[in-house]
């Protein structure tokens, strides 16, 4: 006996909907979405040409105006068939089809010289891509980029020490425990070193960027600073050089040049000149990816060097050649780093750890057995609190190097950083204390201060958008209400094919926000749209596009994650599924069977 549920067209992934209702959405740059032709057809962006002209065929069937002889019917009809007859025009054209799936609407509209129309769709899309790259170079090409970093290193060993005092008799003694303010102690800690850093980027033509910066140290009331001139040119797609030279003394030169020899391969070379007393030390990589996400690499650094009697002696010689060996991967969920250097006096063996928790929060565990800093262990992470604002903490605990907490703010390329080292020897207690507490901290004001307030800010933005784009709102709603009365006929008779054969039939079909209130009127009833979809007993509606495209179909609650339920009756049983706005959907499928 045939399974009546065995349909191997229909997608594999339908999605289950669920999601954070604390999750990101961008209501900064939220603007009345276009129409999506994939969605209008109710087709795939990887449909073929046959996929385009049946869906075209049936949609025609029932909007075509001269199907309809009741006149706001008709006219309704014209306006629907007028967007199905664009949308079957822009897929149906390999050369529009290709603008529009790389830009959109926008790729529509621009006009693009990109040769003679006897190309394939992968050319067209490479062409289209230099052609746009070319463009936005062309945009920055006067735009100047600002990076400003800041680093102010504080020693507050003192504030967790008993003070020391001079005894009269000799020796040291502790001073004793005063009723002072409780942050009579903070007062003991200094800042050992400041450092800061500004660049400024700018564009020289499409393949030239220069970058001018400045650098300024200051420790114990003295210090020193430079400005450093850097020139980044492309020679082609496999080749970068860069030169850069300090201004002031001491001078220091540097060349970089990166080539890749081919797409998973890469030699990355680095000189940098100090004087001419001896042969610059030398920095060489090669490196090439081994997986989809991963890395190696070999790196070689000659250190100080000579060539017969140009350049220092052995003894003299302050930096001293190495190798290392590592391997380093990233993707959305994580990201990892493994490095082995072995050197003639130093060597290490490193390791470093990255777990993307959600959208906004990163955590970081590292570690480092070293033959001079011997074993050095950490633990951080970062947050981001608002668009452009991120913040980091992390805390260092080495057994021969004590204990350290790192505070970094970043926005919007500036950054400030603060190291604070709290104790010189490894303290146990203190590391435990030292973690605990910025946790603790951090999570109390997440969830008492940073969450409520973001959750404050994004409803009153989204009600914002929902008044500045109200008549947007209800002209979409009065589309979709007209759709579904001219399908209501054609949904109707499809109904009673499918109750005759024990098919599949729509009992309910709600789309916007499932999680709120219904008095709140943020969700749509698009049982009719989704029947209609209905062919031979199978619904498909394939993902990658947002669901409020679809005729029959609008967006009740603009700047909010929308999710799709569908109730449906199938051989006479109950089902229900529940979809992410753009996951695909397949109906029937055993695993929506209700139990009874």
């Amino acid at each position: 006996m045939d399974d009546p549920y065995e349909d191997r067209s229909m997608p594999a992934d339908t999605g289950n909907g669920n999601y954070d209702a604390d999750d990101l959405v961008d209501l900064e740059n939220m603007k009345p979405p276009q129409v999506d032709y994939y969605a209008v057809l109710n087709l795939s962006k990887t449909a073929s040409e046959d996929d385009i002209k049946d869906s075209y065929k049936r949609l025609s069937r029932i909007f075509h105006p001269d199907k309809h002889s009741d006149p706001a019917l008709k006219e309704a009809a014209e306006t629907k068939f007028h967007v199905i007859n664009k949308a079957f025009e822009v897929l149906s054209n390999p050369q529009l089809r290709t603008a529009y799936d790389e830009y959109g609407e926008e790729g529509l509209n621009t006009k693009w010289e990109v040769g003679h129309r006897v190309k394939t769709a992968q050319e067209l899309r490479e062409e289209y891509s230099r052609l746009a790259r070319e463009k936005r170079e062309m945009e920055l090409e006067s735009l100047v980029r600002n990076k400003n970093d800041i680093t102010i290193n504080v020693d507050a060993t003192r504030v967790f020490k008993n003070q020391e005092i001079m005894s009269p008799f000799g020796g040291t003694a502790f001073a004793k425990k005063s009723r002072g303010s409780i942050l009579d102690p903070l007062k003991r800690a200094e800042i050992l070193q400041l450092y800061m850093k500004n660049s400024f980027e700018t564009q020289f033509g499409p393949r030239t960027q220069f970058i001018v910066g400045g650098q300024m140290t200051s420790r114990s009331g003295m210090g020193g600073g430079n400005v450093v001139g850097t020139i980044r040119h492309a020679f082609s797609d496999k080749l970068n050089v860069e030169l850069g030279s300090s201004l002031l003394k001491p001078r220091v030169g540097v060349l970089k040049a990166t080539y890749s020899i081919d797409p998973l391969t890469f030699i990355t070379g680095t000189a940098q000149v100090r004087n001419f007393k001896g042969p610059a030390p030398l920095v060489m990589t090669f490196g090439r990816r081994i997986t989809k996400g991963a890395t190696g690499y070999m790196t070689y650094r000659t250190g100080e060097w000579a060539i017969g009697s140009w350049g220092p002696i052995f003894e003299r010689r302050r930096d001293f050649s190495s190798m290392a060996l590592g391997i380093s991967s990233q993707d959305e969920n994580r990201a990892y780093q493994v490095e082995v250097q072995t050197g003639l006096m130093q060597s290490h063996l490193s390791l470093d750890h990255t777990w993307t928790l959600d959208s906004a929060t990163k955590v970081r565990v590292g570690g480092s057995l070293s033959t001079t800093a011997g074993i050095n262990a950490s633990i951080g992470g970062d947050r981001k609190i608002t668009e452009h604002t991120k913040v980091g903490l992390a805390v260092e605990v080495g057994l021969s190097g004590g204990v350290a907490f790192n505070i970094k703010v970043k926005r919007l390329g500036q950054s400030v950083t603060i190291p604070i080292v709290l104790a010189a020897e490894f303290n146990p207690k203190l590391a435990f204390w030292a973690t605990v507490v910025p946790i603790c901290a951090v999570t109390a004001l997440d969830i008492g201060y940073v969450k409520p307030k973001r959750r404050k800010e994004r409803a009153e933005k989204i009600q914002e958008l929902r008044t500045v784009h109200a008549d947007f709102i209800a002209n979409q709603k009065k589309e979709a209400q007209e759709a579904i009365e001219l399908l209501r006929e054609s949904t109707d008779r499809k109904t009673r094919h499918e109750q005759d054969k024990d098919g599949l039939v729509i009992l309910e079909a709600t789309y916007g926000n499932l999680n709120a209130a219904p008095e709140l009127g943020l969700v749509a009833d698009v049982t009719i749209a989704v029947q209609a979809l209905v062919n031979n007993s199978q619904l498909t509606m394939p993902g990658g596009h947002s669901k409020n495209h679809i005729l029959g179909f609008y967006d009740p609650c603009l700047g909010e994650k929308k999710q799709l339920r569908i109730k449906y009756e199938f051989q006479r049983r109950l089902h229900q599924v529940v979809v992410a706005d753009q996951a695909s959907v397949a109906a029937p499928v055993r695993s929506h069977l209700l139990a009874q």
